[in-house]
């Protein structure tokens, strides 16, 4: 029994374009270019054949999940597990500015590492912070999957944010990985657990 989980990095917001990290609350919406770069992604998704597609509740989430289902034909499950990081103070900053005065904790979310999931900007999320809402979630569908659905393999989408992803991969021992918008990442949850598989795009 297993679950194959594609992470799904959400498309491109106008701020994002101007690299600017998000700030809390920010709820925007995908750019053109965000538009059509999650609907190339939804072409080459076609073939897996999703049962379920998780995101995020946010806009660009929610449009980026709904490009996808239009698509692939899945059905769409908003959760507020998949949100984005609360970079806190650091929200609504350019990266040039946090990486001047900011160096090592904007170092350490572009590029996680597992001794150091504790990292976070002041009042904001940490690593550890992340995973406590992303692994709940895949192991309650990974569950659910086992104990109601008895299928052996199953297919299911996640849309969420870079920041994430970079952490839970991180979290499976594969650092310096380079996540961008639309970019896809393949993991199985099995009997012993969680592994990585590949990066699709």
């Amino acid at each position: 029994m297993k679950t194959n989980f594609y992470i799904i990095c959400v498309g491109q917001s106008s701020e994002e374009a101007h690299n600017i990290l998000p700030s809390k609350g920010y709820d925007g919406y995908l750019s053109q270019e965000g538009k059509i770069r999650v609907k190339d992604m939804a072409e080459t998704l076609e073939d897996l054949q999703m049962e379920r597609l998780y995101c995020g509740i946010s806009n660009r989430s929610k449009q980026t999940a709904m490009l996808i289902s239009m698509r692939c034909d899945t059905p769409i499950y908003p959760t507020s597990a998949l949100r984005n990081v609360d970079y806190g103070i650091a929200g609504g900053h350019s990266l040039s500015y946090l990486k001047q005065n900011y160096p090592k904790e904007m170092e350490l979310w572009l590029n996680p590492q597992v001794q150091h999931l504790d990292n976070c900007f002041e009042e904001g999320e940490s690593g550890w912070d992340v995973l406590e809402r992303i692994f709940p979630l895949l192991d309650d569908i990974f569950n659910y999957q086992k104990d109601k659905v008895l299928s052996e393999n199953w297919r299911i989408g996640i849309v969420t944010h870079a920041g994430v992803i970079k952490t839970l991969v991180s979290a499976l021992g594969v650092e310096n990985l380079p996540i961008k918008h639309c970019d896809v990442i393949h993991i199985v949850r099995d009997e012993g657990g969680y592994s990585f598989v590949e990066k699709l795009s």
